[in-house]
């Protein structure tokens, strides 16, 4: 042992910080979350609610259809992003007869 018993222990303590906790530790790289939902689905819809594309009534296929150009994606996709801003009230549900069938349309 060596004389001062304290600087022992204060010598093992910063070893075991080293190795507990290196001198560099990694970095993690964070997406900026605003940026990512920025350019998503409910963005383009929303976008094309503000042209006034949902004056009128329209359906989940007219919608991805009009998507179709600027954001390629699933028609389901669609269907549930039209869901959730209509959850949210960013869109209103509504319907539509095409040929003699009642279908779930969105409009604002």
């Amino acid at each position: 042992m060596s004389a001062n018993p304290l600087e022992e222990i204060l010598a093992r303590l910063d070893r075991l910080e080293k190795v507990v906790f290196p001198a560099s530790p990694k970095v993690r790289s964070v997406k900026n979350p605003s940026s990512v939902a920025d350019n998503g689905l409910p963005t383009h819809i929303l976008k094309l609610r503000d042209q006034g594309f949902f004056q009128t009534p329209k359906t989940i296929k007219e919608v991805h259809g009009k998507l179709g150009s600027s954001y390629h994606c699933e028609a389901d996709r669609v269907a549930m992003a039209l869901l959730r801003l209509q959850r949210r009230k960013e869109l209103r549900k509504g319907s539509k007869i095409i040929g003699k069938r009642k279908q779930v349309a969105y409009i604002w």
